[in-house]
Order: C-alpha cells, then structure tokens, then sequence
C-alpha cells in the first residue's frame, strides 16, 4: 500500500476509521477483494503510518484491518513426519483457508489472521483438544525447510498462539519434534472468537505482534528486506494437537521495506 505523504494519508485514514465500526456477532469472511497466494509469492508488508494507531495493541477488530489489503493462503495436512501422528490420520479433507493481513509501524510488526471454526475449543482434557495457530518465520532464506526448518543450523522461529489463556509464545525449532521456549518473550497477542450465526460461520480473530528490533537470541530479524513466513492452525474439534495440524505449502515471503 503506498501513501502520498505521511500526514496526509494518516488524516485519510483518521478519517474513514470514524466512521467503520467493529465487526457485528456473527460475522462472516468476505472474498470481496481477497488475494490467493501460493508458495513463493511476495506480500508486500502494508505500512500503517505515524499519527494511525490501533485503539490498542493487537486489537483483533480495530477498524484498522477493514482499510489494509487482506490475503487467503490454503494449509492442508502437514506432512506426519512422526508415527504417532500418521495413526491419526483419516480419509476426510482437514484442509481449510486462513485469511492474513501484514502491517507495520516505523516501530511494531503485526500478523493478523482469521478463519472458519464452528467450534470454540480451549481446553486440552483427556479426550478434548485445544485451537491454536501460529507463524513460523525463517531465520535465513526460503531455502531453509518449512516443516520446523531445515536442522540446529538452520532453524526457524515460531509465534505460537493458544486460547485457553490467550498467550503468544515466541519458540525456536531446528527439526521436527525440536521446538524449545525462547528465554526472550517479545511477542504479545489478542484473540476475538465470533460464534456461528444464521448463515455466518464461526470465526477466530488472532492478532500476534513484536518490536521491529529482535531482542534475543532465535528471534527473527524485521528488519530484513524479506521475512519468509509460514502459517499453521490447529482444530481441537477435529483432534488435531502437535504435528496433527494444517499448514501452508512453503514460504510466503514478507516484503519489509517501506513504499517509496
């Protein structure tokens, strides 16, 4: 998105966030104006400017995201790199679309993603399971592997979300089955969850944000021309946990720098 000017775009956009309201109970996922993406295309990061604020930090239903370009990217199974997880495979089509919006300002990065979930699921019992999504960034180039990266010298960092209480960890993984909790946590995120009504499905509103500047080792680096990024959801009502999730089909990558 490329403004004019700073201070004539931000009164732009002061203006049209008077009059939008938030989303209204039982909301529904529009495909008016929403691009697909495949693996290896470039998204070019939309640049909120100073003087626009969110009403406060991560707010999932901010008028802000009705005025910035939103994407729809399909996940599918992931591949069941473990045994346990390929027993929990069945014949149904687990595949779903999550819909994205990429922001920044001069001094914060957002991640905002919504999707289809009939079902509010929380908690993790013996026989329950929990929602969940995350974002996975390369630490190094699109050539590092998306399932958890490629080893120890080519890992990946993950913003992982959970409903049960709401919080947003930042983890390292070099391989499947080697994610670890960063002892740095500088991201922070908020979620809104709109029940199914009449015609409208139920959809989770997740907003995961961090500081541009990486504090911490592991922590990838926004301030790179190109951020790879890749996207996981975890349904508790179809018993998905651990490696039991949909993906994205490789690396979509973040164009970082500002509209010139």
């Amino acid at each position: 998105m490329k403004y004019p000017s700073r201070l004539s775009a931000a009164a732009t956009l002061i203006a049209a966030f008077a009059t939008t309201g938030a989303f209204a109970e039982g909301v529904s996922i529009s495909e008016a104006n929403v691009k697909a993406l495949e693996p290896g295309d470039v998204v070019k990061v939309s640049k909120i400017p100073d003087g626009v604020y969110l009403r406060k930090v991560n707010d999932p239903d901010d008028a802000i995201w009705e005025r910035l370009p939103e994407y729809r990217v399909r996940l599918a199974l992931a591949p069941p790199v473990h045994e346990s997880v390929e027993l929990r495979l069945g014949d149904d089509d687990q595949s779903q679309d999550v819909y994205l919006n990429l922001a920044k300002t001069s001094d914060r990065f957002y991640v905002r993603m919504r999707w289809r979930d009939d079902t509010r699921d929380v908690e993790t019992l013996h026989d329950r399971f929990r929602d969940g999504a995350a974002v996975q960034f390369s630490l190094g180039t699109d050539e590092t592997s998306p399932i958890m990266g490629t080893g120890p010298d080519e890992p990946v960092n993950i913003w992982y979300w959970r409903p049960d209480n709401g919080s947003v960890s930042s983890l390292a993984a070099g391989g499947p089955g080697s994610t670890t909790i960063l002892e740095d946590q500088p991201v922070s995120g908020s979620s809104r969850y709109d029940a199914a009504e009449g015609n409208a499905a139920g959809i989770w509103t997740v907003v995961m944000s961090r500081p541009i500047a990486a504090v911490g080792e592991h922590q990838v680096s926004l301030e790179r021309d190109a951020v790879p990024l890749g996207f996981a959801l975890w349904q508790g009502s179809n018993e998905q946990r651990d490696g039991f999730k949909t993906v994205s089909d490789g690396w979509i990558i973040a164009d970082m720098t500002d509209p010139g």
